[in-house]
């Protein structure tokens, strides 16, 4: 393995490692994950900032899905039982601002997302128009940013994720994590729309 490839290895070796063991579906889902091996993706500024560049693309790429469907098209689902394009970026919006407010950072008066998962439940009920949904999504990722600033030197505080105990650093990784999980699914959605995403060809 070349120099340049084994960097690239060390660097994303945590990341993976703590991607495994990352909840599969929502994230406050029970689990039993050991504390220990989400913080090794956390060992350090430049992994802190390699989460800090995955959240900017998810940020980006995100966007630019939610800008080129179609508004008739915000309600298609691949079948019965899945969400919905509008469900996936409200999904995302919602969990954006769930993370900050599990690490006691408030939102918005407006949005009505606590640390409680009733409130989540309820704000991905909204039927948004695409108009509004970019709104959301963005206002979302704005204050997910500012959160990220705001708890970068309290890695180590506890949190409550449902009944597992984590810390922020622990709670970061599941995020960001969990974040890319569903940009792949609204890629996928994407393209069985027979829709290029704009930065793809």
């Amino acid at each position: 393995m070349n120099r340049s490839l084994r960097s690239a290895a060390l660097l994303l070796l945590p990341l993976l490692v703590a991607a495994c063991v990352a909840e599969s579906h929502d994230i406050d889902g029970e689990s039993e994950h050991a504390a220990d091996s989400d913080r090794m993706a956390l060992a350090g500024s430049d992994m802190l900032a390699y989460l800090e560049a995955k959240i900017d693309i998810a940020d980006d790429k995100f966007m630019q899905l939610a800008e080129v469907i179609p508004e008739e098209s915000y309600d298609w689902r691949p079948m019965d039982g899945v969400r919905s394009f509008r469900e996936v970026f409200l999904h995302i919006a919602a969990d954006n601002w769930y993370g900050g407010a599990l690490m006691g950072i408030p939102t918005p008066s407006d949005i009505g997302v606590t640390g409680e998962s009733e409130s989540v439940a309820a704000y991905q009920d909204q039927v948004l128009s695409k108009e509004e949904t970019l709104a959301h999504l963005r206002r979302s990722f704005d204050y997910f940013h500012s959160a990220l600033d705001e708890t970068r030197d309290h890695l180590e505080t506890p949190a409550m994720l449902g009944s597992t105990e984590v810390d922020y650093g622990d709670l970061w990784v599941r995020l960001v994590t969990h974040m890319h999980e569903h940009l792949g699914q609204a890629i996928a959605y994407t393209r069985a729309n027979h829709i290029v995403p704009p930065w793809s060809n």
